[in-house]
């Protein structure tokens, strides 16, 4: 793009936009914010105010299409992501969406067919997990051949508590998405079918899920493991191991101290993920300027956003007929090999 300072425009300014935004303004070398979108004026103003005033829209098309906004970052509710994220492709301008690209398959094909049709990647989909050094380690780990192949991928995805109580459908695409892209980029393999089993958080509503557990199979035949815990009761962790020909790996503890004191040993639990994963949407956005600005788009692609719910999918369909589903995925475009 050549522009010494990226222009970017925030859509959605509730828990995550609010922190993208304040990182693109404070953090984030390069960019700076220049407009803001919400259906809720008084959030959207309060956006603004913290990014210096910066200008409030009310219409979604209105911000993509204005010529001082030179990148737009969603972070709206996730069935606006698609439709979004195609009108940015349409104004050729670079995008970072946060998770799921879309709310359906078919719908994150759209976005996908729409990337192709312009002839060149302008989608990153915030799959932040990638740019957390915990996980970044076990990946680089994995590929310098330490344990040889791998055959087993285990996550553990653990909440606080209940904000709202979630639907196993819910589940899947908004938290275990985060899971099912972390499986398909460290193993570094597609997904072939998916198995889900959960509990409810009252057996009056079976639909609803306290606890859930995901289970895979890879193209190769390698295993793996999701789960997923709604109400721990004790804080937010995520953990991944991956267990290999010639021995095993996992994430780093949390970089708290221990403490030892009165006969005991103790470690603090990040509370929940705006801690946990503090430096890695700092280290995102970043990684997204950089490369707008070098106009290159790298990092988690469209393809891996529909991938994630290709998946996705599959678990859906496990949910409701108790039984392992296969993956139905089209051919990986050239453009995303």
């Amino acid at each position: 793009m050549g522009r010494e300072t990226i222009r970017v425009g925030v859509i959605g300014t509730g828990a995550i936009g609010g922190v993208h935004a304040d990182n693109l303004m404070r953090r984030t070398p390069g960019a700076t914010v220049v407009a803001v979108m919400d259906i809720d004026r008084a959030r959207a103003n309060a956006v603004a105010a913290a990014c210096d005033g910066t200008r409030v829209f009310s219409d979604a098309g209105e911000l993509i299409a204005d010529p001082e906004v030179d990148a737009v970052l969603i972070a709206s509710t996730d069935a606006t992501h698609a439709d979004i994220t195609i009108a940015c492709i349409e104004a050729d301008k670079p995008v970072l969406c946060e998770k799921p690209l879309a709310t359906s398959v078919a719908d994150a094909e759209r976005v996908v067919n729409a990337e192709l049709a312009a002839g060149r990647r302008l989608v990153q989909v915030g799959f932040m997990r990638e740019y957390d050094h915990a996980h970044r380690d076990l990946y680089d780990l994995l590929k310098s051949g330490a344990v040889g192949a791998a055959l087993k991928f285990r996550s553990l995805h653990v909440n606080p508590l209940f904000v709202r109580e979630l639907t196993i459908e819910s589940v899947i695409t908004n938290s275990l998405i985060h899971d099912i892209h972390s499986a398909r980029w460290i193993m570094g393999e597609e997904i072939s079918s998916a198995y889900v089993q959960w509990i409810p958080v009252n057996p009056a509503r079976p639909g609803s899920a306290r606890l859930a557990d995901l289970q895979l199979q890879f193209a190769s035949g390698a295993l793996g493991s999701l789960e997923y815990n709604g109400d721990s009761g004790y804080g937010y962790e995520v953990i991944v191991e991956v267990t290999g020909e010639l021995g095993q790996l996992t994430t780093a503890d949390h970089p708290s101290p221990a403490l030892r004191k009165a006969g005991t040993v103790s470690q603090a639990i990040t509370p929940n993920w705006p801690e946990r994963f503090a430096q890695a949407y700092i280290d995102e956005v970043q990684g997204w300027i950089d490369h707008v600005a070098r106009a290159e788009a790298t990092g988690p692609s469209a393809w891996d956003g529909y991938m994630s719910l290709v998946v996705a999918d599959a678990a859906i369909r496990s949910a409701a007929t108790g039984m392992p589903q296969p993956t139905k995925a089209g051919e990986r475009p050239s453009m995303y090999q």
